[in-house]
């Protein structure tokens, strides 16, 4: 019976042996089962620090477009200024050059000019009529010029006889006396002397006179009104014009 039982015994004890092997399996799987928990765990939190990592980095490159596209939208801006000022100065500058061109086709004006001479050649002829005081070379020159030919620019499109007179005896300092338009009965202005030859020098019917283009006006050295290329000529008179080939009627 003891040998049976031993011989017994030893199934169960290897069924005993055979247990510890079940167990091992059975660690193993739980050993397993568990390691993919650990292993989920582990990659979930490697993935968050990927994810946070990710999103670090779609977070700046948005900053980075933000950025350029900000830049790009001020470049814009600036072209699109630039172009309205650039135009403003070609504009400009073919302003300038247009009217520089139109200068240079533009050919510039003429001078205007007139001529005029004082002379007193019939007191030459006429000698004796002449204030004894005044019978010298200092006022009646030996070729009976005060004033040989000179030529003025017209300043103005109303510039007279008078004004030309005026320019020209302050000019050459001749001696020159006058009556103004406003003291006078011809509202003109009246030249009572030139060069200390006054009216009445040489006679009761002695005094200045002009003439434009050989023409003696019958009106006032400040009313004639001179155009271009004029002569004009005064002259001293000792009967009224008629020594001078004019014949005055009183109106002047």
């Amino acid at each position: 019976m003891q040998e049976q039982e031993r011989s017994v015994n030893p199934h169960p004890t290897s069924e005993q042996e055979q247990n510890p092997s079940v167990e091992s399996e059975s660690a193993e799987e739980k050993q397993k089962l568990q390691e993919p928990e650990v292993d989920d765990k582990a990659l979930f939190k490697g993935n968050e620090k990927e994810h946070q990592q990710i999103e670090t980095v779609k977070e700046q490159k948005a900053q980075q477009e933000t950025k350029a596209v900000k830049q790009e939208d001020e470049k814009k801006q600036e072209v699109t200024k630039s172009p309205s000022s650039k135009p403003a100065n070609d504009k400009q500058k073919t302003n300038t050059v247009t009217s520089k061109t139109e200068k240079q086709q533009q050919p510039a004006p003429q001078k205007r000019t007139v001529t005029i001479a004082i002379r007193v050649d019939t007191l030459l002829k006429h000698w004796n009529k002449l204030d004894p005081s005044l019978q010298s070379e200092k006022y009646v020159p030996k070729n009976g010029i005060i004033l040989k030919p000179t030529k003025y620019e017209l300043l103005s499109e109303k510039d007279t006889v008078w004004d030309v007179l005026q320019r020209a005896t302050k000019e050459h300092k001749i001696q020159m006396e006058y009556q103004g338009a406003n003291e006078n009965i011809y509202n003109s202005v009246y030249v009572e002397g030139i060069n200390h030859l006054y009216e009445f020098s040489a006679g009761e019917l002695s005094g200045w006179m002009y003439k434009v283009n050989g023409v003696y006006p019958n009106y006032g050295c400040s009313q004639y009104v001179l155009k271009d290329g004029d002569i004009i000529e005064w002259n001293y008179t000792v009967d009224l014009g008629r020594d001078l080939g004019h014949d005055w009627d009183g109106n002047e």
